[in-house]
């Protein structure tokens, strides 16, 4: 089966069982709302971070706020805002005879080595994504104080990516997570979870980079440019004569998937 319709039958998968959760906790929230006794905050804040990992790219920053809605003790809608970033500092500089970069089908960068000489002026890659995001919980309470819950959602992606300029995309998607809640006070809570996304940013280009190459016997220095061709997972040299269209006719536009997981803890503050 093909990676791209076994992921759809995933997403498909994921959207049913979102909307199978949301139709179990309003009909828990009904019952609930005829428990007069019922002690549930109805705003909690949410703060946290942790570490996130994707197809493209081998590990992020990733921290979060929540606003939470509770509707029952067991079903809350919540907002957040987040960031998810990582620079890449790996770009090579003068007089090398052997470059490590990381190199990933999805179009960022993991650890290979391969040999080239030359070299070029150095730039960071640096990639930044803001996610606004609409998510539901379900809570179980194990005890008084420790609850695990299941989360569904989808959030808009604003994402930008640095070699030399700066290019921006976005993107929509899903997410389903999973956590488990510590009671500290009636006030505060502890939360770690997990949670896993389903976002592709497409459409980036890669530039090329002022440098130059030694020629045979090390004596002479050609000027030109090297461009990081994403789908062979390497830099080439063009000369400074070449035609730009020349130079960017076999290399197609790129993909950062986001489809990955994060890891998260924080605190939530009940009001």
């Amino acid at each position: 089966m093909e990676l791209g319709k076994l992921k759809k039958i995933v997403s498909n998968i994921f959207v049913l069982t979102v909307f199978s959760l949301i139709g179990s906790g309003v009909i828990q929230a009904e019952h609930e709302k005829k428990d007069s006794n019922s002690s549930t905050r109805q705003l909690n804040l949410f703060l946290g971070g942790g570490y996130g990992y994707s197809e493209s790219l081998m590990g992020l920053i990733d921290v979060k706020a929540e606003v939470q809605f509770s509707f029952s003790s067991k079903v809350h809608f919540g907002l957040g805002i987040g960031y998810l970033s990582d620079s890449n500092n790996g770009h090579m500089g003068k007089n090398f005879n052997f470059m490590s970069r990381r190199k990933n089908n999805g179009g960022m960068m993991d650890d290979v080595e391969f040999r080239m000489t030359g070299g070029f002026s150095g730039h960071q890659h640096d990639f930044a994504v803001i996610p606004f995001t609409a998510s539901l919980y379900y809570s179980l309470p194990v005890n008084s104080r420790i609850d695990i819950f299941m989360s569904g959602g989808a959030g808009y992606y604003w994402g930008s990516f640095k070699d030399i300029s700066k290019q921006k995309k976005n993107a929509f998607g899903p997410h389903t997570g999973l956590g488990v809640e510590y009671k500290i006070t009636s006030r505060i809570t502890a939360m770690a979870y997990g949670v896993y996304r389903f976002v592709n940013l497409d459409g980036f280009t890669s530039e090329l980079h002022p440098g130059y190459r030694v020629e045979i016997g090390g004596e002479e220095n050609e000027e030109g440019f090297w461009l990081y061709h994403h789908s062979q997972g390497e830099y080439r040299f063009h000369e400074s004569h070449e035609e730009l269209e020349q130079m960017m006719e076999d290399n197609a536009p790129f993909n950062i998937s986001l489809n990955g997981f994060s890891l998260r803890m924080g605190i939530k503050f009940g009001f």
